[in-house]
């Protein structure tokens, strides 16, 4: 799945709409010149640092 961020109407949806939509149809809505595949963020990793308190 893949989010694209609309830049065009696309079935009844207006520009600025978000959909979560499988990635060939996301690919297809790019190459119409109707939307742009919005990259997901990955979640910020907690590693276990060595702070002052650490043995």
């Amino acid at each position: 799945m893949a989010k694209v961020l609309l830049t065009k109407t696309y079935k009844a949806r207006r520009p600025g709409a978000i959909l979560d939509i499988p990635q060939r149809e996301a690919d297809s809505l790019v190459a119409l010149g109707l939307g742009q595949i919005i990259k997901e963020e990955a979640p910020a990793s907690k590693k276990a640092g060595k702070g002052p308190d650490a043995e």
